[in-house]
């Protein structure tokens, strides 16, 4: 009897325990509040075409070739970018220039530089583009210029080589190389 007794006792104790639980109704709150975070995305990409590592100077005279590609994406709504091209591995050349290589024969009376100019051309929708035998500089992006959305900025083109018209007779035989120095900055 004294078992059957603890037991009511017990039983009755978890009851009024819980029976308040049942009878306070819903939570004391009412919303969940969730964070999330967009970072800012910015991308500057080029893109070097394998063409461009080796090919015919005397084929090319007079002519457009195709060194590379650039992409610029940014999601930031207060960046705007500028891109700057340099003469040389340093970026200190006079001017864009292909250079006859060390250790290729040079004769007396022969040349061994041939100048070029560069134009960066914008494939976007109102880019811009720019050409010179010279550093040059290049504002990038246009908003909108990514499925019409004005607060992405976007621009994608091609960088090339406008080989001159020249006589080759003039030039020494043998391998030419040329440099570019590509730098881009927040303005």
């Amino acid at each position: 009897m004294k078992t059957r007794r603890t037991s009511i006792i017990i039983l009755l104790v978890i009851l009024l325990g819980v029976m308040p639980l049942f009878a306070m109704g819903p939570l004391p709150f009412n919303q969940i509040v969730l964070r999330g975070e967009l970072p800012v995305t910015q991308l500057f990409r080029v893109d070097q075409y394998e063409q461009s590592f080796n090919f015919n100077l005397v084929e090319s005279r007079n002519s457009i070739v195709a060194v590379g590609s650039y992409t610029l994406i940014s999601n930031h709504a207060a960046s705007n970018f500028r891109l700057t091209i340099r003469p040389g591995v340093a970026g200190d050349d006079q001017e864009f220039a292909f250079t006859l290589d060390e250790g290729e024969p040079l004769h007396p009376g022969q040349l061994s530089e041939l100048p070029f100019a560069v134009r960066v051309a914008s494939d976007t929708n109102a880019g811009t583009s720019v050409a010179g035998s010279r550093s040059m500089q290049k504002e990038l992006g246009v908003r909108g210029g990514l499925a019409s959305n004005r607060a992405i900025l976007f621009e994608n083109g091609q960088i090339l080589a406008e080989i001159p018209d020249f006589d080759p007779n003039r030039y020494a035989t043998g391998r030419y190389s040329a440099a570019l120095l590509l730098s881009i900055e927040v303005i």
